[in-house]
């Protein structure tokens, strides 16, 4: 009996996360969606992708103090409208993501992520934490383009954007900075490999902080799937993770709850 209940708690604990359909935007979600990429393309046009790709790769072969696998510093970007729809689903289907707190990008590359987040949600501050110097120098360019033209944009377009997020470009290792406060997490996580991926995942962020990860999950038990799909990012198809980081405590609990209505 009681290796029985301890099967079931197991299996409960390790629940399959869903495979869940694309969430399908509304007319009106579409349209904003739509006219917010309009507003990102003409932030951003001067930094297409070609140019990150090869600052990236220049400065990787010209770099021999770089610890990490090479691949873990592949160039890729994510797309907007992407972005858009995942952010879209979370505030559809999981309780929706709160106003304020900050939002991080994990190797924030040119900095289009970090700048797409600001557009798309109420953040308080929006950072990027890079290590390659190349791809830091430009995502601070395109900071101050965002400095300087957005808050009129905003201004001019209050039923479509509701505040102007800080935005803050740091150069560094996110295995070594600290982003603690985080609120919401997106990695572009394809070519991270195993120990970037257990590292992430053990961080001590507040329960409840949301995260996207692409290709593969954080490795980690405290942090649940909300949801697995796929999107389309600068490089082709991309299966996207959507997580939430639980409280340790609650969960123990929550097992052993679990457990007891077992064995009644």
């Amino acid at each position: 009996m009681m290796e029985r209940v301890e099967d079931d708690v197991l299996n409960y604990v390790m629940r399959p996360y869903r495979t869940q359909e694309p969430y399908q935007l509304t007319e009106h979600e579409k349209t904003q969606i739509d006219q917010k990429n309009q507003v990102f393309n003409a932030l951003s046009e001067e930094f297409p992708v070609s140019l990150g790709k090869e600052v990236s790769h220049k400065e990787r072969d010209e770099r021999t103090d770089l610890e990490m696998d090479d691949s873990t510093l592949t160039y890729g970007e994510v797309d907007f409208v992407s972005i858009g729809e995942i952010f879209a689903a979370i505030n559809n289907r999981y309780g929706g993501i709160p106003k304020g707190g900050k939002f991080y990008d994990l190797g924030s590359g040119t900095g289009k992520g970090v700048v797409a987040a600001a557009l798309l949600h109420d953040f308080e501050e929006c950072i990027g934490i890079e290590l390659l110097q190349g791809l830091y120098n430009i995502s601070c360019s395109l900071k101050n383009k965002y400095d300087s033209e957005f808050p009129k944009i905003a201004g001019e377009n209050p039923d479509l954007f509701e505040s102007v997020p800080k935005v803050t470009m740091i150069q560094g290792d996110i295995l070594e900075d600290s982003w603690k406060d985080a609120s919401f997490i997106f990695g572009n996580s394809t070519c991270f490999d195993d120990y970037m991926m257990e590292t992430i995942g053990s961080v001590e962020v507040a329960p409840g902080t949301l995260a996207i990860s692409l290709t593969k999950p954080f490795s980690s038990e405290h942090w649940h799937i909300l949801e697995k799909t796929k999107k389309r990012m600068s490089w082709g198809e991309a299966t996207v993770y959507i997580q939430r980081k639980v409280d340790p405590q609650q969960e123990r609990l929550e097992r052993l709850e679990f457990g007891r209505a077992l064995s009644s």
